[in-house]
């Protein structure tokens, strides 16, 4: 069993289970209690699980911890892909795109085929690799330190980095949105690149599925009339449509 394929095995088993011992993971695995540690060692880098005295269980994730990109990959995946099909209309050829390193973006890169010539500048490894895999447009990834947790790359590199370029359109995601106070990320790293992706391209347009709406959470990244367009799945109240218009943002329903 290769390792990849393990440690998938061993998140299935502690999902049915609140804590599993590193030898009972060992038994219904097939392999040594060593083997298991090392997985285990790796899972907890990536923030997939939290290990406790001789067990160990699946990560809670609190409200401003950031889920680890093998999580966040797998939620959602209906309504990422149709916040990505709404957002491919407002894609053009021979354009220059930030798009961030979130697991919604991910699912854009199938429909970036039907364009020519796009340039695309990502902070994010996964979709850098399926970018290069799938396209056949100009990629860019910048420079940064690597963050294993969400398969990005983030810091003072990132940033300088991403500084260096202006592009056409920025795609990004959001950790949270409140249409009275705006846009909120859960690490102070991540919010200071979306401030850059937002000030550095002649358009914006955030993704953000109904589970993130009507929320904050520990870093306020920017107004809500910082952004151009607001892509989503979440039908507005009245009132959440007057705070729109007067914040003169575009709201697009996925």
């Amino acid at each position: 069993m290769y390792d990849l394929e393990r440690q998938n095995k061993i998140l299935e088993l502690l999902k049915n289970n609140k804590a599993v011992s590193v030898n009972k993971l060992a038994q219904l695995l097939y392999a040594s209690s060593a083997t298991i540690r090392r997985d285990l060692t790796k899972m907890e880098q990536k923030g997939l699980v939290t290990r406790t005295f001789g067990a160990v269980m699946i990560n809670a994730n609190p409200s401003n911890t950031e889920k680890a990109f093998e999580l966040r990959e797998k939620s959602n995946i209906v309504q990422k892909r149709s916040l990505c099909q709404r957002a491919v209309d407002l894609i053009r050829d021979n354009s220059s795109i930030f798009i961030d390193s979130s697991s919604t973006l991910l699912h854009i890169v199938p429909y970036l085929n039907s364009f020519s010539n796009l340039t695309i500048i990502t902070n994010g490894l996964v979709i850098a690799n399926e970018l290069i895999n799938q396209t056949k447009h100009s990629v860019i990834i910048c420079g940064g330190q690597v963050q294993p947790n969400t398969n990005s790359m983030l810091g003072a590199l990132a940033f300088a980095s991403l500084r260096k370029f202006h592009t056409d359109l920025s795609l990004i995601s959001t950790a949270a949105l409140d249409f009275q106070s705006g846009f909120y990320e859960l690490t102070i790293e991540s919010s200071e690149l979306k401030k850059v992706l937002i000030s550095n391209s002649d358009k914006t347009v955030v993704l953000c599925d109904e589970s993130k709406i009507n929320k904050r959470s520990l870093y306020q990244c920017c107004d809500l009339g910082d952004v151009d367009t607001i892509i989503s799945d979440y039908v507005l109240t009245k009132e959440d449509e007057k705070l729109i218009n007067k914040s003169k943002v575009e709201f697009i329903n996925a």
